[in-house]
Parts: C-alpha cells; sequence; structure tokens
C-alpha cells in the first residue's frame, strides 16, 4: 500500500461502511461515512453488479456503466475515502448470463447419473439407470446454504422434490426448465449432474478456464474503475471443490494476480496460501440481537483473538447498524458506544454493515455516528494510555469530558420490565447519583388461554421430556420438537399424540408476526439442586425457515406445576452461558436475522442438566401469546417521595430517555424524535445499594425501564478535544 507492507499500513488501521454505495446516493453515503470517522466505503456486490458470474454493472445503480461507477469512486476520493468491492468468490447467480438460457458445461458439479429412458419436454419423473446414492435427498444446509435439488441434462437445468421410485433411481415431481432455460426432450444415455450449490448460487468448477474469465471481469473493473479494496466474501464454499487449504485461495488468488493497482485484500475462508495477500480478517455476519454478547464471546473471544495469534491484523466488522424490525429492535446508543469503546480497547477498526434506508429510518443515525467517529479521531490519536485501554477490554463504559478531555465511565443498563402501576427494584452498584433512564411502552399481552392466542403444544396429562443419553454433546440436546409443517401422526421426536395431546400448525408454518411473547406451564419433580449448584435451564425455541433460531430460557429452579411468561427472546444468555453444541445447532443461527411470519417449529432443548441426578420436568402447555397495542399515558417515576413526571403519550414502540441534566427526549421505536420536554428540575435520586423505583401512569399499561447508572471516570489527561 503506497510502498509499505499492507498489514503494517494506515490503510488496515481504518474502518469501512459497507453499504448500498450507488450514483444516485453518493452524496448521502459519503457524508455518513465521514460523521462516522471511516476511511472506506464498500458496496455490496448486489448493488454494482446486476448478477453473479458474469458481473455486468448494475445500470439501476450506475447507468452508464463504467463510467458512473468511476465517477462515484472518484467523488469518494476527492473526499478523502477509499472505495472497496464486495463479491462472492466463484459464485454463479441463477439469473446469470452464465445459467440461463444455456447454462455452462464449466458450472460445478458434484453428483453424476446416466438417463434410464428418453425423455419428452413434458415428463415431471426422471428415470436413471446408475445409483443417486450421491444425490441431495433432503432439504439439507451447507452450514447455513441449501444445498439444492437442481440437475442439468445438455442445456436444461431441472429442479427435483425428491427421489424415488423402483430402487430410488428416480427424480420425482420435477420442475422442467428451471433458471430460465427451456425444456426439452432428451435421449436415454444423457448425463445428469447435479449443480453444486451454495448460498442460493451455483458454483464455478475452479479446474476450467472459467476461474481465470471470472478473474479477468472483476480484476478488470478494479483497474478501469480505481477501486481500492476488495473483500472476497463465501471463500469457504470454494472447499466443494476439494481440499479446502488449496481450492478455497484459487480463485481469489486468481483475482488478486490480476490488479495493477495497490489494494486493501480481506475474505472468509482464509488458507496458509491466502494469508499473504490478506491484509485483514476477522470479518463475520452480524448479530440481529444480543450485539454485546456476539461482540466480546464470539467477535473478540474467538475471532480476533485467532486472527491475533496467526500474526494477521483484525478489525471487529462486520457489525450491523438497524433500524427497528419484529425480529430486532433499532440499533440504540448503547450498541454503538459498546462497539466503539471495545474498539478503543482493541486499537482496532470497526466496519459497519447496513443500507441507505436502514440508515436514514432509524432517527438517531447522525448522533450515532458522530458518537463513533468521535471514538474513532481519539483512537487513532493514539493518546488514550494503554493502562486505561486495557481496562476498557472489560465491562461497559460510557465517554463524557470533563475539562475538556475524555474520561471513561463504568456504566450499567439495568432493563426490567414493569406494569404501570408497580415498582421494579435495582442495585445501584456506584455511588448516590440522580436517576437516569430510559422507558419505552411494550405490547400489551392476552392472557394465558385467551382465545387470541396460537397454541403451539397442549398435552393432558403433561408430556415428561425425555433426558439426553449420557454421551449426548451439550447444551442444546433436543428433547422434544414439534414441526408445525408435518401433520400431527408425523411428530418424530418427543411427542406422539394422543388423545389428550393438541399440536398447533397443522401441516403448515405459523404466522406469529403478533404473538411473539410465549407462555410455558411446565411441572418440575425433585431432585433439589444442591445449594451453590446452578440449576437446570431449558430452552422453549421457536424455529423458523432456513434454520434460524429464537431462544427463550427458562431456569428451572422451582418445584412443582408453574406457568412462564417469557415476553422476548433471551438470546443475550446464549453465548456466555449456553454456547450451544455444532452438533445440536449453530449459534449463529440463533443470532441472525429470524421471521416471525414462518416459524416451523417448536424445539425443547436442554441447556444445562445439573451433574447429579437430573431433574423430571414435564410440558402441559406452550402457547404464543397475543400482542395488542399499549399506550403509556404520562407516566411518572418515584423514587421515596422524589417524583418525575414524564408529560407525553408513549405509543408502543416510543421511549422516553432522560441522563439526569437536560431535557427529557421522547423517541419512536426508530429512535426518531418526537418531542424535547424541559429538564424537569430536581431528578429524583438514587442511593447506593438497593433502590425501590415506583412507577405509574394515567391508566395500565407495560413497559420495559432501564434504569442507567454511572460509576467515577478514568480521566485521560491532556488530550486536545477532537475536532
Amino acid at each position: 500500500m503506497g510502498g509499505q507492507w499492507a498489514k503494517t499500513s494506515q490503510d488496515v488501521r481504518r474502518g469501512y461502511l459497507f453499504t448500498d454505495l450507488t450514483e444516485a446516493n453518493a452524496d448521502e453515503t459519503i457524508r455518513y461515512a465521514k460523521l462516522g470517522g471511516f476511511g472506506y466505503v464498500m458496496t455490496y456486490d448486489s448493488t454494482w453488479a446486476a448478477s453473479l458470474g458474469s458481473y455486468p454493472i448494475n445500470l439501476k445503480n450506475f447507468p452508464k456503466g463504467e463510467e458512473s461507477f468511476k465517477a462515484v469512486i472518484d467523488k469518494c476520493h476527492a473526499a478523502g475515502l477509499k472505495v472497496g468491492m464486495h463479491m462472492l468468490t466463484s459464485f454463479v447467480g441463477k439469473n446469470d448470463a452464465l445459467v440461463r438460457p444455456n447454462p455452462d458445461p464449466r458450472l460445478l458439479k458434484d453428483a453424476h447419473a446416466v438417463l434410464a429412458a428418453d425423455l419428452d419436454a413434458q415428463a415431471k419423473e426422471i428415470p436413471s439407470a446408475t445409483s443417486l446414492d450421491d444425490f441431495p435427498k433432503e432439504p439439507g444446509y451447507y452450514g447455513a446454504a441449501r444445498q439444492g435439488f437442481e440437475i442439468a441434462i445438455d442445456d436444461e437445468i431441472i429442479r427435483y422434490a425428491r427421489i424415488g421410485g423402483p430402487d430410488s433411481r428416480t427424480f420425482l415431481q420435477c420442475q422442467r426448465g428451471y433458471a430460465g432455460t427451456k425444456p426439452a426432450p432428451h435421449k436415454a444415455g444423457a448425463k445428469i449432474a447435479h449443480l453444486c450449490e451454495r448460498y442460493g448460487c451455483y458454483l464455478v468448477d475452479l479446474r476450467t478456464s472459467l476461474k481465470d474469465e471470472l478473474a479477468e471481469r472483476v480484476a478488470g473493473v478494479i483497474n478501469r474503475c480505481g477501486f481500492d479494496m476488495i473483500y472476497f466474501d463465501g471463500g469457504e464454499c470454494n472447499a466443494a471443490n476439494g481440499p479446502p487449504w488449496y481450492w478455497v485461495s484459487q480463485q481469489q488468488m486468481s483475482v488478486y494476480n490480476r490488479v495493477k493497482r495497490d489494494f486493501l485484500v480481506q475474505g472468509s475462508g482464509g488458507t496458509p496460501w491466502t494469508w499473504h495477500i490478506f491484509a485483514r480478517g476477522n470479518c463475520d455476519d452480524f448479530a440481529a440481537v444480543a450485539p454485546k454478547q456476539y461482540l466480546d464471546y464470539h467477535k473478540i473471544g474467538d475471532s480476533w483473538e485467532h486472527h491475533a495469534r496467526s500474526f494477521m491484523p483484525a478489525e471487529l466488522g462486520w457489525w450491523g447498524f438497524l433500524d427497528d424490525a419484529p425480529h430486532h429492535p433499532a440499533t440504540s446508543p448503547d450498541e454503538v458506544e459498546y462497539y466503539a469503546v471495545r474498539m478503543l480497547a482493541l486499537d482496532t477498526p470497526v466496519s459497519l454493515e447496513t443500507n441507505l434506508a436502514a440508515l436514514k429510518r432509524n432517527g438517531r443515525t447522525e448522533e450515532l455516528l458522530r458518537l463513533l467517529g468521535e471514538y474513532e479521531r481519539l483512537r487513532l490519536s493514539g493518546a488514550v494510555p494503554a493502562a486505561i485501554r486495557a481496562k476498557l477490554r472489560q465491562g461497559e463504559w460510557h465517554i463524557t469530558r470533563t475539562g475538556g478531555q475524555p474520561a471513561f465511565h463504568p456504566i450499567r443498563y439495568d432493563v426490567q420490565r414493569v406494569a404501570a402501576p408497580g415498582s421494579a427494584a435495582m442495585a445501584n452498584r456506584f455511588a448516590p447519583q440522580a436517576l437516569k433512564f430510559r422507558i419505552q411502552a411494550v405490547p400489551a399481552l392476552a392472557p394465558v388461554g385467551d382465545k387470541s392466542n396460537v397454541l403451539l403444544l397442549q398435552s393432558e396429562p403433561a408430556v415428561e421430556l425425555k433426558l439426553p443419553p449420557p454421551r449426548a454433546p451439550m447444551p442444546g440436546a433436543l428433547a422434544a420438537s414439534v414441526k408445525f409443517t408435518k401433520p400431527a401422526g408425523e411428530q418424530a421426536v418427543g411427542f406422539q399424540a394422543g388423545p389428550g395431546t393438541r399440536l398447533g400448525g397443522g401441516a403448515k408454518p405459523l404466522d406469529l408476526l403478533r404473538h411473539r411473547a410465549l407462555a410455558v406451564r411446565l411441572r418440575v419433580d425433585g431432585p433439589a439442586v444442591p445449594p451453590g449448584e446452578p440449576c437446570p435451564v431449558l430452552n422453549v425455541q421457536l424455529e423458523s425457515g432456513a434454520e434460524t433460531y429464537r431462544d427463550h430460557y427458562v431456569d428451572l429452579d422451582f418445584t412443582g406445576e408453574r406457568t412462564i411468561v417469557i415476553p422476548e427472546p433471551t438470546t443475550e444468555r446464549m453465548l456466555p452461558e449456553f454456547r450451544p453444541a455444532y452438533a445440536n445447532y449453530e449459534f449463529k443461527a440463533a443470532g441472525y436475522s429470524f421471521d416471525y411470519r414462518g416459524i416451523v417449529a417448536l424445539n425443547l432443548r436442554w441447556m444445562r442438566l445439573p451433574k447429579g441426578a437430573p431433574p423430571r420436568c414435564s410440558v402441559a402447555l406452550v402457547e404464543a401469546l397475543a400482542e395488542s397495542d399499549a399506550v403509556l399515558r404520562s407516566p411518572e417515576l418515584s423514587v421515596g417521595s422524589a417524583k418525575l413526571s414524564i408529560p407525553a403519550e408513549l405509543r408502543t414502540g416510543d421511549y422516553a430517555e432522560f441522563w439526569a441534566e437536560g431535557p427529557i427526549r421522547v423517541f419512536d421505536r426508530n429512535g426518531v424524535l418526537l418531542k424535547t420536554l424541559p429538564p424537569p428540575g430536581q431528578a429524583p435520586q438514587l442511593a447506593s445499594g438497593e433502590n425501590q423505583i415506583a412507577l405509574t401512569a394515567a391508566g395500565s399499561a407495560p413497559a420495559k425501564l432501564t434504569l442507567i447508572t454511572l460509576g467515577e471516570p478514568l480521566v485521560v489527561q491532556q488530550v486536545a478535544a477532537p475536532q
């Protein structure tokens, strides 16, 4: 990079904004990138290219093709930003010219057979003269990547639903002319090949000339348009060609060797070959929920530490910047500061994955990017002593300024659900201080048994959950499962439908978009857990399509029968306490995006069992509770006789935030500022130790109350305030 070894250049110290950069939004994107202190902008493969494989320029986003693309990159350069290209290594999209109307023979195939008889263009069953043992028979996954049920015969792609018939040698329920190809007759003896698929795309056969054709195209765009960086995504999928240590790197090296510019190289699926060209590592798909735990226990605890031991510079990307959705909340200030503090502590950049629409919908985007930019300038200044940075590696911290100098306070966010009228107990672990809080109106939940709820499981008598065998991998051993896409008589694990058992679903996925809270009725019979020993934990897990999950943990710290309401997932406990064994399910799949509209299963899993005699646990009911919008009118918080009133109406998702100084600000669920209320005067004081906070409102309504407390600061001396 400019004559300097890339791994030690200043470029590896700068993060990037990973977003949908186009000709139309270039000015807005540049402004956001500058606010966040980023050194680069990287654009998605689907933004700059119309399809994968041939990689034609996406004319919707760059109307004059490469001319528009180069003009956008030049504009970024003029603003002091470099530009990165994202690509999916060796992937070929099903909408690409290499697939339709005639599939390129150089697409990777991983199973082969021979057609047993002449076939007309309408046939829905395709007989094979040879074994189909190597062809996928179940909708299995390669990690999170569906393998696909698509075969090629001559110039036609055919999708089959299953394999059956005599000797299991017939492709059944076939869809002819798939992926833009044309149905055609085929002669007996024609070759049948399964098209290797990862993440919904075909792959290049890296033993063919297509590897170099793809490399020429991508490297040519880099050279002509002036890119400064590339991210080779999905590189690990090249292992479909053979041993990963060799094949994962071949497409990446083929592109790299053709680029004529100094440029920063990153990618997934690193090998001893790519160590020499990769300048930095540690990117990973973001977690939609529990981002703080994902950062500490995976991004840093697993990946960052691994890269450091491998003598590879690392970053803390990708971090998702989100707007509000049913399966995740909008990115909040404390999440941004959590990442920023770790970035400063490790002297490691952060890269942010998002899109312009999400940035614009989150009303606090500019405030949050300014905060991130402040931390980034402080990090790059090198002014924070190593002793302070070492302390910032643990716990949560909040930056303030004391006499113009940055100061870092330990901070706690204690979150509880409270029904108004009601109260919350909290322990202030720091010195006495003024009340600081965030209070949010949340949906009201129907009572257990209400006809508006969705029944997932009901059993009378209650069904006892089976215990995992002695050598079963834990955490996450499956105790029982209800498949909503199967009839009651075809349930495979744990529940055989009887006269007293009712299962939800009716052979189709459930829509729980307005039924996200769960009620679980359990009976626990001894033996009691010895004092000081951790209690058993059950995971009441929802599964949506593509094998993604939401976990709801239940501590079995009681005996007898109890109905437990779980208003939202408890994913934040997963990585610190219950990282599942890979044989059970992938932990990332419990943190990724999720679709409440297509729930395919209810899984009951053991996450922790005592070392001695395990308990007997039976389940009688699992019900998804109906949500309804609730309004929190004129809430008032009291500590002792001191009161703080919020003269506002908080609709579902709205929240009020107060930091003991300045006004109370009211936001909607996306962080859009709705109103600013005058400072309330003398705020109630929290004592050190235990406190009781009372909540009242005009009427009754549920709320999520976050109590914020600050500790004594660490002050950085003699540092000028960032400009």
